[in-house]
């Protein structure tokens, strides 16, 4: 007979196998790692989506606080509008007279006396100390 013939296969000895045991508990592993991929996977989604929500309320209140300066911005240029002007020497003489019991004709008719009165001594002072030269040094 021939080494090698056709007619014959030299048959291998028959591995026995993985045992019944360890692939059950290679399937039971893969049913755990699976179940926890789909874990991992919704925790990621509610993450995201956590992210997202924060992110908009964040956007919400920097709108918000942008707002709220605007507004206190525009609060404190209303107040120094609505400052009040000091009186005018003019108004200060007529409320001072009427409070004295003259009506508003006759304090403006005595504005009017005190003012040419005072008008006309200034003209005259100015007018001498042009007059009288001063020597300056």
């Amino acid at each position: 007979m021939l080494f090698f013939s056709s007619n014959q296969q030299i048959a291998m000895p028959k591995t026995a196998g993985i045992p019944k045991s360890i692939l059950a508990d290679i399937n039971k592993l893969k049913t755990r790692l699976t179940s926890l991929e789909k874990n991992h996977n919704s925790l990621i989604k509610d993450f995201k989506s956590a992210i997202k929500s924060h992110s908009e309320m964040l956007k919400k209140q920097q709108g918000t606080i942008a707002q709220q300066e605007t507004t206190i911005a525009q609060l404190g240029k209303k107040s120094v509008k609505k400052e009040k002007r000091k009186p005018s020497e003019y108004n200060l003489f007529l409320k001072g007279k009427m409070t004295q019991g003259m009506s508003m004709i006759d304090a403006v008719k005595a504005w009017k006396e005190k003012d040419t009165s005072s008008t006309s001594s200034s003209t005259r002072q100015t007018g001498q100390d042009w007059q009288s030269p001063t020597q300056q040094y």
